[in-house]
């Protein structure tokens, strides 16, 4: 039976890196897309709510995407790869039956959460596509740390894109009890980059035969949209929200994991890099090249 494989994962968890790889190696076999649809399954609007699913699948568009993917799954199986189908778990599984297959793949919330920050994400002037159909508040009927209104003026960007790794994930843990032996798995993006074991499973998952370029090490990540941010971002603020660094822990994730130099020289601009940036700005208001 050919499958069709969708994500429950937030935005920056190595899913360009994934997509690029099933496709390196096993073209031949499956069609392996990254967010083809963009923003349109809105998981704001669909988290939780099955009245809000079934008017997604009614959308012309969707019913395009969809049909589009049964055609490919009479020839070869389909991978969707990316993080705007997080909340699609039920829509998916009256559409695909015994075919779907989820997986939620996870990252480490601080990373996640500071390279949000670095597109954006929850800033001031931010985009506003991601802020309407994607990037969760506490208002929303879906989430779940509701009570995360009263505080949520007072939080930083980085605080704000950690509840988002949460609601995504603690989806995820729902997901998995409500799936059907076989049809779920989750992984770490951290294991599929360094160890072949977990590699392989993917690929059991999948239904894909070995090969050894799968199975090898590929140090080269694919990211055509990593930046740095001038935002001060703490990684230790994680401490702070305790049901978050208790759902990380849940996946494997501690914030003792985090280099704080590795993690700065990453992720935010140095006083020279921010005092560039504040030139080029200028520069462009003034017209100069």
């Amino acid at each position: 039976m050919r499958t069709a494989t969708f994500f429950v994962t937030t935005a920056r968890s190595g899913t360009q890196w994934l997509t690029r790889r099933l496709n390196r190696h096993f073209d031949d076999l499956l069609e392996a897309r990254h967010e083809p649809v963009g923003y349109l399954y809105r998981p704001r609007d669909t988290l939780r709510d099955e009245g809000a699913l079934r008017a997604l699948r009614a959308e012309p568009a969707v019913t395009a995407h969809f049909d589009y993917i049964h055609g490919i799954l009479a020839e070869r199986a389909y991978v969707e790869v990316g993080f705007p189908a997080y909340a699609l778990a039920p829509l998916l599984r009256a559409e695909f039956g015994e075919a779907l297959r989820l997986v939620q793949l996870t990252r480490h919330p601080v990373k996640v959460a500071a390279s949000l920050v670095t597109h954006g994400w929850y800033c001031e002037g931010g985009r506003e596509d991601i802020a309407r159909a994607v990037a969760p508040v506490p208002a929303d009927p879906g989430v779940t740390l509701k009570d995360y209104a009263a505080r949520w003026p007072a939080m930083t960007p980085f605080e704000k894109s950690l509840f988002y790794w949460y609601e995504v994930h603690r989806y995820g843990m729902e997901v998995e009890a409500s799936s059907p032996p076989g049809q779920f798995a989750r992984f770490r993006f951290e294991d599929l980059t360094a160890t072949p074991a977990a590699r392989d499973r993917l690929r059991d998952v999948l239904g894909l035969p070995a090969r050894p370029g799968w199975t090898e090490a590929e140090p080269r990540r694919d990211d055509r949209f990593q930046g740095k941010t001038g935002e001060a971002i703490d990684p230790a603020a994680i401490t702070r929200h305790p049901q978050i660094l208790a759902l990380a822990g849940e996946l494997g994730y501690a914030p003792g994991d985090i280099d704080a130099a590795e993690f700065a020289a990453r992720y935010v601009r140095s006083p020279l890099e921010r005092l560039r940036a504040g030139l080029g700005r200028a520069r462009r208001r003034m017209g100069l090249r």
